[in-house]
């Protein structure tokens, strides 16, 4: 990213607030230019002005306004002001909000798209996969608002509550600030988004300094819907505007997506102000195949796992264990579906496998394809062609390469041969991370034992470990952070549950 100073104010954010906003003016070669930050629901052009190349276009310059301390200030105190009225607001009214919201992503499905590619480079088609999600999740969102519901406390049964009568309600927590990685814009800031809605916390969207646009986008969807303007920001900047977002008085609770780094410096600051944190951060993410597995079935979801969204995914399939009987007949024929993926121009429909999102990240990844290739592994397939990662299929590298110990974030999955049940168990939890696993048997006995033994948020049988349905809960372990994700859980992170007694 790039800043440069800029003191005029664009003609095109002299008149109505909302035109800004519509997803139309951000696609390639959109009028608006560079694209304006969101200030309590109002479209806001700054003095600095930050531009990125797009990945999917490397000719097309992506420009957008970035705020500054002062403009987070603003931001938060008219979140702060809006608790009361977003506090107010009835569940149905806050799944009116939510379900008129997906209404109208549903609407702009098309376009909405087009921005996704433009500002990650992942295929066209993935692109509309993350807009049917979002739909879904907003949904989902709705939904878990609408049965948002405390309980009752049993304080009769012990001698202190003789006489008494209690339950629970959930009450918002308050200003929400979330953080939003770059390879889902939408979908992640609709998660977060969605929850507060749900929740009726006001919120302060920060997406990647790589991919603003869809969230900007997603902020004019939610005050046509009737969300207090006063109640969503998105403010786009480095790492000096997210800190002051954690940190400042008025928020209560960070959500952030993002990576391990990143996530335990911001719950350290978080953590000292005594303000909640929910993070989702990196994986390493294994599959294990057992020797009775359906090898079609398990090569071919793998193979999907690995590829889908380019890998840019912190569940994307990064190392499939296979028992020694079956691992190289499995890793041949995941390479067969990697070959036979088209690679090319990401606003093709037909194109299957996009772009990483920078030079940067092509560089990355070819070092780490070198490393395991160092290390003992044969490259089946792939590698880095014209500043292009190609899918990239590694079998048998050995256990000090680095592919399998880091998040490689991209279009690369390597294949590992284990003998015994105990040493793929050790070696699907040998890294920091844990976030979500896969299981390929036939054996009641083997996926029962898996799914005890293996350390993640979450294990998933005759799948890879890149499945998730967006309503379930969702988040990891160790390095791979701590809290829910997914629209009920949430909500409930979003949430405090305050106990009310009554002495008879």
């Amino acid at each position: 990213m790039t800043l440069a100073a800029e003191s005029a104010t664009p003609a095109s954010l002299s008149g109505a607030s909302e035109a800004p906003l519509d997803p139309r003016h951000f696609v390639r070669g959109a009028p608006v230019d560079p694209a304006p930050l969101v200030v309590a629901g109002v479209a806001r052009a700054t003095g600095t002005v930050a531009e990125v190349r797009s990945p999917a276009d490397h000719t097309d310059v992506i420009r957008f306004h970035v705020a500054d301390a002062d403009l987070v200030d603003a931001a938060a105190a008219a979140a702060d002001s809006a608790r009361a009225r977003c506090a107010r607001l009835d569940r149905a009214d806050r799944a009116r909000i939510l379900e008129s919201m997906a209404a109208a992503v549903d609407r702009d499905r098309e376009v909405l798209a087009a921005v996704l590619t433009r500002e990650v480079g992942k295929a066209l088609r993935d692109s509309l996969g993350e807009v049917d999600r979002a739909v879904a999740t907003l949904r989902a969102a709705a939904h878990a608002a609408a049965g948002l519901a405390g309980r009752e406390i049993p304080v009769d049964a012990v001698p202190s509550g003789r006489g008494r009568r209690a339950h629970t309600v959930w009450e918002p927590v308050g200003v929400v600030t979330a953080i939003c990685g770059f390879n889902f814009p939408l979908l992640l800031a609709v998660h977060k988004l969605g929850a507060a809605i749900g929740a009726g916390c006001p919120v302060l969207l920060k997406p990647s300094d790589r991919t603003p646009l869809a969230t900007l986008a997603l902020a004019g969807y939610a005050v046509r819907a009737g969300w207090p303007p006063a109640a969503i920001s998105v403010l786009c900047g480095d790492g000096a505007v997210g800190a002051r977002m954690v940190e400042h008085p008025v928020v209560r609770l960070v959500s952030f997506t993002g990576s391990t780094a990143v996530g335990g410096r911001i719950a350290a600051a978080a953590g000292g102000l005594l303000k909640r944190t929910v993070l989702e951060l990196g994986s390493n993410t294994a599959t294990l195949v057992a020797a009775d597995a359906d090898l079609d079935l398990a090569a071919c979801r793998c193979a999907s796992g690995a590829m889908v969204s380019s890998g840019q995914s912190c569940i994307s399939v990064q190392r499939v264990l296979a028992h020694r009987s079956i691992a190289a007949e499995l890793a041949a024929a995941i390479a067969g579906h990697a070959r036979a993926l088209r690679v090319g121009d990401p606003y093709d429909p037909g194109t299957e496998l996009g772009r990483v999102i920078s030079p940067e990240a092509v560089a990355r990844l070819g070092a780490l394809i070198d490393d395991a290739v160092e290390h003992g592994a044969q490259l089946l397939t792939g590698g880095v062609r014209d500043s292009t990662v190609l899918p990239t299929v590694l079998f048998d590298p050995a256990a000090d390469a680095q592919i399998g110990h880091i998040e490689a974030f991209g279009p690369v999955v390597a294949i590992y041969p284990f003998d015994s049940l105990d040493e793929a168990v050790a070696t699907a939890n040998g890294p920091e991370f844990g976030l979500m696993a896969g299981v390929f048997t036939r054996s009641l006995e083997t996926a029962t034992v898996l799914a005890e033994a293996l350390e993640t948020g979450g294990v998933h049988i005759n799948d890879c470990a890149n499945f998730r349905a967006d309503n379930m809960p969702y988040g990891g372990v160790k390095g791979s952070g701590y809290g829910k994700e997914g629209p009920a859980s949430a909500i409930r992170e979003m949430s405090v549950e305050k106990v009310v007694t009554w002495h008879r």
